[in-house]
């Protein structure tokens, strides 16, 4: 997990430590549960270890969207605009590294 915790580290020393979800203080230790992928690790690997699909969430806040309880709700407009940027440029840069030209 080294690159992995080291982007992590990174994040938490750039970014304002606070729940992009609900704004609640993260508090001064990183802990892993912290950092969420905007774009799965599964469905999209290339972008595992880009700073941009990371954001900090408090726990409750993580599970529930890893879960699909709050994708829909008021207030996390900004992190589904997000999320489509992301897809709509992994799929930009996945086909420039298979060569696919469209």
């Amino acid at each position: 997990m080294g690159k992995q915790k080291d982007l992590f580290l990174k994040i938490w020393s750039k970014r304002e430590r606070v729940c992009v979800l609900c704004g609640q203080h993260l508090g001064i230790e990183p802990r892993a549960h912290y950092f969420s992928h905007v774009l799965s690790k599964g469905a999209y690997p290339f972008y595992k270890l880009n700073e941009d699909n990371i954001v900090l969430k408090c726990i409750p806040c993580h599970t529930l969207w890893e879960t699909g309880s709050t994708k829909d709700k008021e207030g996390h407009e900004e992190l589904i605009k997000l999320k489509d940027e992301l897809k709509t440029q992994y799929y930009k840069d996945t086909n420039k590294i298979s060569g696919i030209k469209h």
